[in-house]
């Protein structure tokens, strides 16, 4: 059985095991010495209709496959239930407000990106900082056309359910919960920072790594990621480098039960 695993290109660079033809999207094979198989394809996760097709690389991977393992199990999220835990988990306490919480300055620049996108920052005030910077990201991203309902996960969800095969997640909501509110105030408003660094590149940035993605140019792509993180050492810690070595642990159980 070979399972197909849709997961961030910074969680494979872990797993170089097997290397990338170049011209096809950022692809791995990883084979155990029992004849276990996988194969890593990075991942988009905001798309645009125009990105579609997708290359023929990820249909081909697809269709080998008979699971899909991603970030987290989407086809067993409540959405609703989803939200409030996070809206719960991210909300600051009593009296408390997002000015309290941040510098001058990016609380200036933070409601000054907010009513680009017609957003009243007051209505999200009462959330930390991680919750805001993930919201405008959704949101700001959603502006210029690209839309995580378009992603690449949910493309492949959706062929997954609709063929019957197993999907399964690296990670919980709880997990990627508590990955953001575990981080730092000041990890925190660095991770607020950066979002709105990408937001004012997004357009320009989004399609040199989407094209960087589906040609394979993976020094591009690691050095767009060091790019990005340069000044936030501790983020990219946290929210890349330690996901990805706990990934390890059920990637590594994945390949073994190939072999049983």
């Amino acid at each position: 059985m070979t399972r197909s695993v849709a997961a961030p290109f910074l969680a494979t660079a872990l797993l170089l095991t097997a290397s990338l033809c170049h011209g096809e999207p950022a692809a791995w094979q990883v084979r155990s010495s029992d004849g276990g198989e996988l194969w890593l394809l990075g991942s988009v996760h905001y798309l645009r209709e125009s990105d579609y097709p997708l290359p023929e690389t990820v249909d081909r991977l697809y269709l080998h496959s008979e699971s899909l393992v991603m970030e987290i199990d989407l086809d067993d999220l409540n959405v609703p239930v989803v939200q409030a835990a996070f809206a719960q988990a991210g909300t600051l306490a009593s009296g408390r407000t997002l000015r309290d919480v941040l510098d001058p300055g990016l609380y200036s620049d933070t409601e000054a990106y907010a009513a680009d996108l017609g957003l009243d920052l007051a209505a999200i005030a009462g959330f930390e900082p991680w919750l805001v910077a993930l919201t405008l990201m959704d949101l700001g991203m959603g502006t210029l056309g690209f839309r995580a309902d378009l992603g690449l996960e949910q493309e492949l969800l959706l062929r997954a359910v609709d063929d019957g095969k197993e999907i399964l997640g690296l990670e919980s909501v709880d997990d990627q919960i508590r990955v953001f509110d575990g981080l730092s105030d000041a990890e925190q408003a660095d991770l607020l920072a950066q979002t709105l660094i990408e937001l004012l590149e997004a357009q320009v940035v989004m399609d040199e790594l989407i094209e960087a993605w589906r040609d394979g140019s993976l020094d591009l792509l690691a050095s767009r990621l060091a790019a990005d993180f340069e000044e936030f050492p501790e983020l990219q810690r946290a929210i890349v480098d330690d996901r990805n070595r706990a990934w390890l642990t059920t990637l590594r159980e994945l390949l073994e039960e190939e072999t049983r």
